[in-house]
């Protein structure tokens, strides 16, 4: 409390403002929090903080004596977060802003900061991906502002840079809080880094004279206030001051928030190390990686990429509230379970590929309901369980819309579809004739005996066969099936592994069919050629609906890009 109440003791002694209603206060759980005494319901600015307090590029471009030369690097911030370590880690720095500098706490909650056991955990989330990929790129940041400024690190950069460099290790053994922190560690940066992330405003908000759209500031006593999704608020600069206006009503108890910007709970988590319920603006992403030349091919084939794809390698989708099931997504996966034999994407693949979408999905599903049993015993632990069911729940509604949607296709497209439970009621000698190869008397008991694959292939042997019986078969013949076998059929160069691997089934099943059910099973070629011709069928013709098991035969059929 000491240090709050000097804090804002320095905004007023500086001609600051703070309206007599907010009150700040320090509590174990919520640490800093303002709250007001009496109600609210005003456009006059709650907070005002003179320009000179704000932390900002030209002080850090007068700090480190660059006058109006610039420092370019990747990251508008890269300078103003090395000042802001300087001011906090600089033994008797002595500095204007040290009541506001004295405050930024050293422990900071983003999972960046972490210890082993707690970051375990985060393995094979987004999120850790997200932190793996941004380390190094926070180093090289810091490295190559170093160089410019001609400032020897204190760290061994060799050892940071080695291929084989853990940099979480690092800064679990070298923590910001540890003892004798120089300002010119890779430790400091990335506190100042987390400091930044969790508190900077953008400029933009301040002057439109800015390096870029990301430049930010440090707005102290205002960077106090806890976010809130969805609070109304106002930050402007007026007579040289930074003005905060809350536009919500507030009764007498009520917490005055701040409003950063909607935010999911992935950034919330990364920024501030917190998530939040019931998060509206809670989003995921399904990182893909996958062939260069089958993405690229993907593209060529129509399949929109250009902002997934975050690699040669990889693409990358965001699945939100609003957009559970991006189109792109489900293109994708129907591309990658597209035949040789297939030109484009089709009804087919679309299907299949929605069943290969399904299955990674619900492993996201099983992975995130698994971590999120995990023992909630301290407050992180209780935040990453909240952060893992929030996107257990994310991953099953995208299940589910892509289960709406599946259901909606097979719908919409039912005249290029025959189920083969349609063919099994309507050629009952078939039916009949299964009772003897499989013990069967119903379509369901196929399935039960996981036999299907087999009477598939017998069926559409049979429906090859279907001008060598005496009679006409007394059920109408999908054209499609029949004329597929001769195509296939008139094209397959049958090698000896075809043969091997159809073995085992054919000499299972013949020449006893034949013999027993012969008014079936032995007018026309029965030969094993057939059968893997059957076989290859199978696979270009038939899609098995994951829900119920049912095999449908489906004709071929664009489906638009």
């Amino acid at each position: 409390m000491e240090k709050l109440e000097a804090c804002i003791k320095w905004l007023r002694e500086n001609d600051g403002f703070i309206d007599e209603r907010v009150e700040f206060k320090h509590t174990t759980n919520t640490g800093i929090s303002a709250h007001v005494k009496d109600s609210v319901a005003t456009d006059q600015p709650l907070i005002r903080v003179p320009e000179n307090l704000l932390i900002t590029n030209e002080k850090a471009q007068e700090a480190f004596q660059l006058g109006t030369e610039v420092i370019n690097t990747d990251h508008p911030n890269s300078l103003l977060q090395l000042y802001v370590a300087k001011l906090k880690f600089e033994e008797d720095a002595g500095s204007f802003f040290k009541p506001y500098i004295d405050l930024l706490p050293l422990q900071l909650e983003q999972p960046y900061f972490w210890d082993a056991n707690d970051l375990q955990l985060l393995k094979g989330t987004d999120i850790y991906l997200v932190m793996k990929q941004h380390l190094p790129k926070l180093l090289q940041e810091w490295t190559s502002l170093l160089q410019k400024l001609k400032i020897a690190p204190s760290d061994d950069l060799a050892e940071l840079h080695a291929p084989d460099a853990d940099l979480f290790d690092y800064l679990q053994k070298c923590p910001p809080e540890g003892p004798k922190v120089s300002w010119t560690s890779f430790s400091s940066y990335v506190w100042a880094a987390g400091i930044f992330a969790s508190r900077a405003f953008p400029k933009i908000a301040l002057t439109n004279r800015c390096l870029s759209i990301n430049e930010a500031f440090l707005y102290p006593i205002v960077d106090l206030l806890n976010h809130n999704n969805d609070t109304k608020v106002k930050w402007y600069s007026e007579n040289g001051q930074m003005c905060f206006v809350t536009q919500e009503t507030l009764k007498s108890g009520n917490e005055l928030f701040n409003n950063y910007g909607n935010k999911s709970n992935e950034d919330l988590l990364l920024s501030y190390g917190f998530v939040q319920d019931n998060n509206q603006y809670e989003d995921s992403r399904l990182t893909l990686r996958l062939d260069e030349q089958l993405l690229s091919e993907a593209v060529l084939h129509g399949v929109a990429l250009s902002d997934e794809r975050v690699a040669d390698n990889c693409v990358q989708f965001k699945l939100t509230k609003k957009c559970l099931l991006p189109e792109n997504l489900v293109q994708l996966f129907a591309y990658l379970h597209k035949l040789k034999s297939e030109e484009a994407i089709n009804l087919r693949n679309t299907l299949e590929g929605s069943d290969g979408l399904h299955s990674i999905l619900m492993q996201k599903v099983e992975f995130f309901r698994n971590r999120s049993k995990i023992d909630a015993s301290n407050k992180r632990r209780r935040t990453l369980r909240k952060y893992f069911d929030s996107q257990r729940k994310m991953f099953q509604a995208v299940v589910e819309s892509l289960q709406k949607r599946q259901k909606e296709i097979v719908k919409s497209n039912s005249p290029f579809m025959t189920s083969f439970k349609t063919i099994y009621k309507s050629d009952k000698k078939f039916a009949n004739s299964l009772l003897l190869v499989f013990g069967v008397t119903k379509f369901d008991d196929l399935i039960i005996k996981d036999c299907t694959r087999d009477a598939l292939l017998l069926w559409i042997v049979r429906i090859a066969n279907k001008e060598s019986y005496p009679r006409k078969m007394e059920f109408e013949v999908p054209q499609f099936i029949y004329d597929t076998f001769q195509e296939v059929s008139s094209t397959i160069a049958v090698e000896r592994n075809d043969v091997v691997e159809m073995m085992p089934f054919y000499k299972k099943m013949f020449p006893s069919l034949a013999e027993k059910i012969p008014e079936v099973f032995s007018e026309g070629n029965w030969g094993i050629r057939q059968f893997i011709v059957a076989d290859t069928v199978l696979d270009r013709l038939v899609w098995t609906r994951k829900l119920t098991q049912e095999p449908f035969f489906i004709k071929k059929h664009p489906m638009a890009l």
